[in-house]
């Protein structure tokens, strides 16, 4: 007991320095109503008063909607966004030609910029950065995809952002064990449909479904397996600028 006393005092007197503090702190009234003790101006309207539970607020009082709330934030005209879209989770990449398949996992690298070139509307691109290997082979691509982009509202600090683009994509193909290599390039097809979430002002991330598909693949000026890839992925980055 007796080492309780002590937590117990400092308990009792940090209470009373906040109730102190507390007590001195000046009340916040809404600006059209008056302190107490004091009589409203002549000709004055009368204090706003909040609607009782259950009763729907004056047309006055009603919440902006989403587009008027978000006037100014991402996706305004002029705004430039940066990001990088990672693939953070496995996905099945499949191959096919003449009745062999073959499956992979991998990490890609994907910083891209947009510009807002009207409200909601973006034009950008992609720069393509990727290793991935499996039991044959060491493969490295690097490569541009230029892309449009739709940012859709769904609420203060959440919208859909889909983007669709066509990538070029120069590929280095070279043995696990080894050897000479070969090279190439692939015209892909790529769409990515994220949720962004906006946690803090001028700062996204999100995440969403994506479709990768080449369109022309090509190995030594022959063509080359043609693949396809779907799955889910990340994305992250910041904005500034914008009306």
């Amino acid at each position: 007991m007796k080492r309780l006393r002590p937590v117990l005092a400092l308990a009792a007197f940090t209470t009373l320095l906040a109730a102190t503090a507390f007590a001195q702190e000046p009340q916040d009234y809404p600006q059209d109503y008056p302190p107490p003790g004091s009589q409203p101006p002549q000709g004055a309207p009368p204090p706003s008063v909040a609607p009782a539970p259950g009763e729907a607020p004056p047309p006055g009082n009603a919440p902006p909607p989403v587009a008027a709330t978000l006037a100014g934030g991402f996706g305004a005209v002029t705004q430039i966004a940066i990001s990088d879209d990672l693939q953070l989770v496995a996905k099945r990449h499949s191959e096919s030609l003449a009745g062999s398949s073959m499956s992979l996992t991998s990490v890609t690298l994907a910083p891209a910029i947009d510009y807002f070139v009207a409200s909601s509307f973006s034009v950008g691109g992609q720069l393509l950065i990727g290793f991935l290997s499996d039991d044959a082979r060491d493969v490295t691509t690097i490569g541009l995809s230029p892309r449009i982009g739709y940012n859709i509202p769904i609420g203060p600090t959440a919208s859909i952002w889909p983007r669709a683009g066509v990538a070029y994509v120069h590929v280095s193909d070279s043995p696990a064990g080894g050897g000479t290599g070969i090279g190439g390039y692939k015209v892909t097809l790529r769409a990515f449909v994220p949720v962004i979430f906006q946690p803090a002002p001028h700062f996204f991330i999100g995440g969403g479904p994506f479709l990768n598909t080449d369109l022309v693949s090509q190995r030594n000026m022959t063509d080359y397996y043609k693949a396809s890839e779907f799955g889910l992925q990340s994305t992250i980055g910041g904005y500034f600028g914008g009306l």
